[in-house]
């Protein structure tokens, strides 16, 4: 037993549950969360997730206005479900340098002002070392070219690509990769040549292959990134002229290249080419709105075909899609948004409803906070409806006009059209009961 509550409520009826505590907290009733919290702990102090729920309402009231009751009672939560909260509800990113890039970062704080960011500068001063070369010291990319054969990267996927016709005659591929990559149409055009340098590569180390075997090989190692999504279209080989450009087969045996892919199509295999072309492993990949152009059912699978990609990458994605969010845990989830003082915040982990498997309407109500699914004016008319039959008015004309209306719109097998009948008809029955009596 707490020692800040101060009256037991045993004999006190509970009729609601942590998960009622999540959601008031959620509207932004931090108060009314912290009470209803008070109450589940104090009722069922065994359960870890009333005492989860009220560690969480008491970092809302910290952040709002750091009481010493508050971080007194904090301290008095159990310190499983205290520290967990705790860890939780710091959004960090751990970046990792190797010796050489901590030396290169104390150098560049050397020369940081007390009022400058000391992350800016120190990217700055990375892009200053690519100077440097034909100096006697060494620039960050030579140091980095010594350690690694395939240096860590951070890409850049915007939302904005563009999709113009890819006509680049392949050519080998020769590219000095940056330390920050953008997918941009420029690298998109090195596609064809990059699938064409593969193939050569791959000749040249597996000699006892004939030509037709290493195109095979190659062609079945881009076309298994994308197997989880059972596309229609897949690589099958090269053009026989001296462009030898991609050329990708339908299930009917069209044949067509690149740029006659569809708008998800060209989405699909020119970001996710790009990437790969890329080399990424031990890398940050920054993703924009990947739904862009996908089909639901890609949507929903798309995240695997990333994680597909490279080797031990940190994969960041902003999205709006819910067939996205539902493919994910809700650990993995960050939901930005602002809060009444127009400061960006976040809530991810526990702060969330559950994500992965649920259905697209649950991802919108409860993780994006959608109020209905339904289009607005159609949501007003059955909350109508609703009140309507709530005040015994289900025999009247406006009832009568409004049901049929909708009736015609949604048709006799929607739910909610049928829930509002089967109530207007129990009511019907009680009052008639009630009459005859």
């Amino acid at each position: 037993m707490f020692a800040f509550i101060e009256q037991p409520i045993e004999s006190k009826i509970i009729d609601f549950s942590s998960k009622e505590v999540f959601a008031e907290r959620k509207q932004g009733n931090i108060q009314k969360a912290y009470k209803m919290a008070q109450q589940l702990v104090q009722h069922n102090p065994k359960d870890s997730w009333n005492h989860k729920a009220l560690a969480w309402c008491l970092i809302d009231l910290i952040k709002q206005n750091p009481q010493e009751q508050y971080i007194e009672q904090l301290k008095q939560i159990p310190i499983s479900a205290r520290d967990d909260i705790l860890e939780k509800s710091k959004a960090k990113l751990k970046i990792f340098f190797e010796d050489f890039e901590e030396q290169k970062i104390k150098e560049a704080e050397n020369f940081s002002d007390a009022n400058k960011n000391k992350l800016s500068d120190f990217f700055n001063a990375l892009k200053l070392y690519s100077f440097d070369k034909n100096e006697k010291r060494a620039s960050y990319e030579i140091q980095i070219a010594k350690r690694f054969e395939n240096p860590p990267k951070i890409i850049y996927v915007p939302a904005n690509n563009s999709f113009e016709e890819v006509e680049t005659e392949t050519s080998t591929l020769l590219r000095n990769y940056e330390f920050i990559n953008v997918v941009n149409s420029e690298l998109m055009e090195d596609i064809p040549s990059y699938i064409a340098t593969r193939r050569n590569y791959l000749a040249t180390i597996e000699e006892d292959l004939t030509m037709k075997e290493i195109t095979n090989k190659v062609v079945n190692e881009i076309n298994s990134i994308f197997d989880i999504l059972e596309l229609d279209v897949k690589l099958k080989g090269f053009s026989k002229d001296e462009k030898t450009m991609p050329i990708f087969e339908n299930s009917a045996g069209e044949e067509f290249d690149i740029n006659d892919l569809s708008s998800g199509e060209k989405q699909l295999f020119l970001r996710t080419l790009s990437i790969k072309m890329l080399e990424p492993k031990n890398s940050i990949i920054l993703i924009d709105e990947p739904e862009l152009s996908l089909h639901p059912k890609w949507q929903q699978r798309i995240i695997e075909v990333y994680k597909k990609i490279g080797e031990n990458n940190q994969i960041i994605i902003a999205t709006h899609s819910p067939h996205i969010l539902g493919s994910v845990s809700s650990e993995n989830i960050f939901i930005l948004y602002r809060d009444e003082n127009g400061k960006i915040e976040a809530k991810t982990g526990d702060e969330l409803y559950s994500s992965y498997g649920q259905p697209v309407d649950r991802v919108l109500k409860d993780i994006m906070g959608l109020e209905s699914v339904r289009t607005p004016k159609i949501e007003k008319d059955l909350e109508e409806l609703r009140k309507l039959v709530d005040e015994d008015k289900y025999e009247t004309k406006e009832f009568k006009e409004k049901y049929n209306d909708l009736l015609e719109i949604l048709g006799n097998t929607d739910e909610d059209l049928f829930l509002i009948d089967m109530d207007a008809k129990l009511k019907q029955k009680v009052n008639s009961n009630v009459e005859s009596k």
